[in-house]
Order: structure tokens, then sequence, then C-alpha cells
């Protein structure tokens, strides 16, 4: 798409004060925040340029600064534009994400899920509830890599007992934006769940979080089953 073989009132700012900015692509939005194009490309092209670079949105909001003074065509200032319009997206997230005092922990986990969508790293995060579900504290248990974080289960528990916690959610995210749950994840909430019986506290959930979404990690009934026999009589 060439910016010159458009009408003027298709340019990205004049369908954007016309139809509002739902109505733009990707693409043109970009254009807004370069201003301008390069020598020898303009500002649509330069925006498809980006995508092509980095993918999506997703791909652009992971990408550190260096990344995009690395791209022929962005200097600085369209570099400060581009980098400040994604902080602010993010801080928008977290804004609305921070814990209120009637917070359900579903909400909770559903702003996991949405912060963690564009996180190259995994994150483990926890919520202790009361008996009547409601939110005592949270933690981020432990990041790792793009292969998996370490959860230092001891610490978790500890930290559960000295809130006096009835209940536990646990979530991590996939950076692959895989949704569905390994075997490690399984084998994972069966252990948690015996060992938090031991304790008198309950499991509520275990839950992957992926593409802004969290998905329960299911364990089968003949699984779970066995793990509270093996729970009782341990």
């Amino acid at each position: 798409m060439f910016l010159a073989r458009l009408p003027r009132d298709q340019w990205p700012r004049e369908r954007l004060f016309s139809l509002g900015p739902e109505a733009l692509s990707l693409c043109e939005l970009l254009a807004i925040l370069l201003h301008t194009g390069s020598r020898g490309m303009d500002v649509l092209e330069l925006g498809g340029m980006l995508l092509e670079e980095f993918g999506d949105l997703t791909g652009l909001a992971r990408a550190a600064p260096e990344e995009f003074l690395a791209v022929k065509g962005l200097g600085e200032a369209k570099v400060a534009n581009l980098v400040a319009a994604l902080e602010l997206a993010r801080r928008l997230r977290s804004e609305s994400a921070k814990t209120g005092r009637n917070e359900t922990w579903r909400s909770r986990v559903a702003s996991w899920a949405e912060n963690l969508a564009t996180e190259e790293r995994e994150f483990i995060l926890a919520l202790f509830l009361d008996r009547k579900g409601r939110i005592l504290g949270e933690k981020q248990v432990s990041y790792g890599g793009l292969d998996g974080a370490f959860l230092d289960l001891p610490f978790l528990l500890r930290r559960a007992v000295r809130l006096d916690a009835a209940a536990m959610v646990l979530g991590h995210n996939h950076p692959d934006g895989t949704p569905e749950p390994s075997r490690e994840d399984r084998e994972l909430t069966l252990l948690l769940s015996r060992r938090l019986r031991m304790l008198d506290m309950e499991l509520f959930g275990h839950f992957v979080l992926a593409g802004g979404r969290f998905v329960p990690v299911e364990v089968g009934e003949e699984r779970r089953k066995a793990g509270e026999s093996a729970c009782s009589s341990g």
C-alpha cells in the first residue's frame, strides 16, 4: 500500500478522525506513530515493514528499543514514539490489573493472562485465599526462560502457612502462546493438590496463561482420586 496512491481522505490520520481509531489497521496506527516515512519508503510502507520484521503487535511489544533502532528507516524520534506508545499500553494493563478490594480470584487470573501475554519468559504466580475465596495475598513465585521456570514448592507452602491461607490458585504462562497444559503441568497440579491437602488447604485451580487466555489444568478423575487416596494414607 502506497500513501501517495490513496485519496487524501483515506490517509491514516484522516481516517482516524472521521471513523475513529478502532477502524484503522495496525499498519495505519503504526504509520500515525511514525509520522513520516524514510528515504525511498512512505510511512505506510515503513509500518508494513515493521510488521514483517516483528510479526504482530505481540512481537512489537516484546522488542527492545535497540531492536527498533536496528531497522533501516527508524531513527531515534520514530523509535521513541513507538516505544512510548507500547509502554503506555503496558501501564494501562498494569493499572487495570491492580488487585481491588472486591476483586475475585478469577478476575485476578484473567489479569495475569492479559499482563503476561507478551512475556518471553515463563512466570509462576500464586494467589492465597481465605475460606470464602477472598484474596489474602499474591506472590510471583518464580520466573525462568522459554523452556520453563522452577517452582520452589517448600517456599510456596511456607508462604501459604504464614498467611493462614485456606486455599491457593496457581498460574503460569506459556511464552509460545500455546494454551494446552503439558504432562509436567498436570503432574505439578496433582502434586500441589496433594501437598495442600496435607496442610488442610485446597487447590482452587492451576491455570495455563497464554495469548491473553487462561486454561485450567485438568488432571483427570482417576488420577485425582488416586492422589487423594495417597494423601489420606500418607
